[in-house]
């Protein structure tokens, strides 16, 4: 019971999550096309620039984080669902260690 309640909680925050990674996606755009033209016309004026600037970066880092954060919770809801790993990159294998460290205690 606890893992179906667990499941939806994380399922929910994984929709909240990727909308909120469109709208800002969708809100950088729509802000990245208006102020191409005012960078244009308003050359001279460096502040607002820079000011214009910073906020699409901002909503550009948002927006990738909160995907990535989003699919990281998707992969775990599937790790929690099948009880094994998400599917592998073909050809990838992590570093296997040499030795095994001790423990020292």
């Amino acid at each position: 019971m606890f893992e179906i309640i667990q499941a939806v909680f994380a399922g929910g925050a994984a929709l909240a999550l990727f909308t909120f990674a469109g709208i800002t996606l969708g809100g950088s755009a729509v802000a990245f096309a208006i102020c191409t033209p005012l960078f244009i016309i308003f050359s001279p004026v460096l502040v607002p620039a820079t000011i214009a600037t910073t906020l699409l970066a901002t909503g550009l880092t948002a927006a990738g984080s909160l995907g990535a954060m989003a699919f990281t919770i998707v992969m775990w809801l599937i790790k929690q669902y099948t009880g094994k790993d998400p599917p592998k990159i073909p050809g990838l294998k992590p570093k296997t260690p040499k030795s095994k460290p001790t423990s020292s205690g």
